[in-house]
């Protein structure tokens, strides 16, 4: 099996790194800034238990790589991004399964427009993308994963592919039904965009945090969509709460908080806090906390403005939490 990583940023680069570190046949797909490094002087992966030189082959098109039955596509990039790259990549190959390793609840649809076979992952990794042709893997174990095929069921490439990150030292489970996860995921993430917003945490953070999950919270139930909490998650897979073997406090962010500083123009709220917007419309409600994240958020990218632009308070008065800033 070889696994393409396309969008080998953070996750796709602690991901990649790990697979190749333990001998499994990898290559990267990303932007040409990183692309260009890893191939000069191959990929720095930074772990806990120390630095390695990944010498893995990059490109930054699906084109430049010629498929084989025995490949598998691990979607890495931010959902903004998935569409355009799924369009490229069905041009060169029509067949190859597509693993969503993304944030959000959107991708897999997505990709279902494009390929046959397309598998959920619900994804919980530390990982930090800042340099060209660098990647920090946060902790050890690296992260934890749950994967189903897309939209229900189990089959024995989802059960392969466990196997293979199992040995690439991960926390991986399948399950039957995987969406409820990524919907559980997607709660904890409506507050990537307050990290990158105010680059703070603390009680009035929580605040805006809590009334933007709450606004999700009361959408699934009227909408009868059933989600896995993260506190679930780590009940079904113990493993997850044992203490860490190691870990790297790099004093960053987020992903959301990652992309601002990297100025990149864009950022993922669309697929996280917009997610609540629109499924908020679509019941009649309004979700305004929501709003407000993904309107400050995508401004702020579109100004290449970086994390901290504006304090909690000033966040939520814009969110109509507070009355001043």
């Amino acid at each position: 099996m070889r696994f393409i990583i396309y969008g080998a940023g953070g996750i796709g680069g602690v991901i990649g790194g790990h697979l190749a570190r333990t001998g499994h046949e990898v290559v990267l797909i990303g932007r040409p800034g990183h692309v260009n490094a890893i191939k000069k002087n191959g990929l720095r992966f930074v772990t806990p238990s120390g630095t390695h030189i990944l010498r893995i082959p990059a490109v930054t098109e699906p084109k430049d790589i010629k498929f084989t039955s025995d490949d598998v596509v691990l979607l890495t990039m931010k959902g903004q991004n998935t569409e355009e790259a799924l369009q490229a990549l069905k041009k060169v190959t029509e067949t190859v399964p597509i693993f969503c390793f993304q944030n959000g609840v959107r991708n897999e649809e997505i990709a279902a427009k494009y390929f046959p076979r397309v598998y959920g992952v619900m994804v919980r990794v530390g990982a930090e993308y800042l340099k060209d042709g660098e990647v920090i893997a946060r902790r050890d174990p690296p992260g934890w994963f749950v994967i189903g095929r897309y939209p229900k069921g189990i089959d024995k490439l989802a059960e392969s592919v466990t196997a293979e990150l199992r040995m690439a030292s991960f926390i991986v489970k399948t399950s039957e039904d995987v969406m409820p996860y990524k919907w559980g995921k997607l709660m904890s993430n409506l507050s990537n965009a307050i990290d990158a917003i105010t680059g703070a945490h603390g009680e009035r953070a929580n605040q805006v945090s809590q009334a933007a999950q709450k606004e999700l919270t009361e959408a699934l139930a009227q909408a009868g969509i059933h989600w896995v909490s993260q506190d679930d998650v780590m009940k079904e897979m113990p493993e997850t709460t044992t203490p860490l073997r190691g870990s790297i406090d790099t004093g960053g962010g987020s992903s959301t908080w990652q992309s601002l500083t990297r100025e990149q123009g864009s950022v993922e709220t669309e697929f996280l806090n917009g997610e609540v917007v629109r499924l908020a419309k679509k019941l009649g409600r309004q979700a305004p906390v929501n709003e407000t994240l993904l309107r400050v958020s995508q401004e702020m990218a579109a100004k290449h403005q970086k994390p901290g632009a504006y304090s909690p308070a000033q966040l939520m008065a814009m969110a109509g939490l507070s009355k001043s800033a």
